[in-house]
């Protein structure tokens, strides 16, 4: 295998989607913890039992520490608007300019997610 072989591989594996998931439990507005580290691209998948609500972001250098609100520099918070069940959500250039480097983020949801847990599925590239 000559190293334009493996320069090619090695750009299509870092390439691929991976798809991980996070739950807000029933009753609650904060979902599990994505590690989303080395990834930029991030669409979000809301199931169809989602209850509409405006999302906002939490962060944190580590899975095990203190998640608080990511802000840009104007200290507004990195929102996505208010958005019903069934959407995929593919953030604009701005906000993920916001989250690069934030290793681990949640989802929160300022309305109660009622009922059933929410399993969103989430889809990160490179």
């Amino acid at each position: 295998m000559d190293n334009q072989t493996i320069i090619t591989a090695a750009a299509l594996i870092l390439k691929d989607p991976v798809i991980k998931s996070v739950t807000i439990a029933a009753g609650g507005t904060v979902s599990t913890i994505l590690n989303k580290s080395h990834y930029r691209d991030i669409a979000i998948f809301l199931p169809a039992n989602w209850v509409t609500s405006v999302i906002t972001l939490k962060g944190c250098d580590t899975a095990t520490g203190t998640f608080n609100p990511i802000v840009f520099s104007d200290v507004s918070a990195v929102t996505i608007a208010s958005v019903a069940a069934s959407k995929v959500i593919v953030l604009s250039d701005l906000a993920k300019d916001a989250i690069a480097a934030v290793p681990f983020i949640q989802l929160v949801s300022t309305t109660t997610q009622t009922d059933t847990d929410k399993v969103i599925t989430i889809v990160l590239k490179r």
